[in-house]
């Protein structure tokens, strides 16, 4: 479940224009060359989010939100191209990997809850039981109850069967738990514990406009 315009991603291609972007390829191959050690960790997942959150962002007047998304960007970083690097990696080495997009993914278990509960029992079941799952843009979707529903029981499952979750959110933090609910973050967080980096810097997709 690559994304089209990533399909040639890799750890190689992946440029360092800023000091961000070198501290968030070292994290990307750190884990890799680590992965084997810790995959049956208490602590296995890698996790980059904002400093500032775009729930946070919001809430700001028009104005102000302009200045503080210009501080404090967190998209267009490589986050996406590095995730499917590190899925390159790990299937080369001959892991089972997942990646899904947190909006699309959301609009077709919700559908499948409402049309088809077999098949949503699947695939919730599948998002539980693959080896490594990367879960792209985490909290995006619009916070629901049911919603927040699925990201705890995947989480949760996975925490307590110490499968890992890579994951990459516009959210921070404290806004990240506001979006999937708190036991959701509670636990994705300390998957990723001593491995979730904080980013902001230029958006390179508008450099290159």
């Amino acid at each position: 479940m690559i994304p089209e315009e990533f399909a040639h991603a890799t750890l190689e291609n992946y440029q360092v224009k800023y000091p961000f972007q070198r501290t968030l390829w070292e994290a990307a191959t750190q884990y890799v060359r680590e992965f084997e050690q810790i995959k049956r960790n208490t602590e296995n997942s890698l996790g980059f989010v904002a400093v500032y959150g775009e729930e946070r962002m919001n809430e700001l007047p028009p104005e102000q939100r302009v200045i503080m998304k210009r501080k404090h960007n967190s998209f267009g970083l490589g986050k996406t191209h590095l995730q499917v690097a590190i899925a390159k990696e790990l299937i080369q080495r001959g892991n089972t990997v997942l990646m899904v997009s947190d909006v699309a993914l959301m609009e077709e278990v919700m559908g499948l809850k409402q049309s088809d509960y077999p098949l949503f029992h699947e695939r919730i079941q599948s998002l539980i039981q693959v080896p490594v799952l990367i879960w792209d843009d985490i909290g995006k979707a619009n916070p629901t109850p049911s919603r927040q529903s699925v990201y705890y029981r995947v989480i949760n499952e996975r925490w307590r069967t110490q499968r890992p979750i890579l994951f990459s959110s516009n959210e921070d933090i404290e806004t990240l738990a506001v979006r999937i609910g708190d036991g959701a973050a509670s636990r994705l967080l300390g998957m990723a514990k001593g491995r979730i980096y904080r980013v902001e810097g230029p958006d390179c997709r508008l450099s290159m406009i």
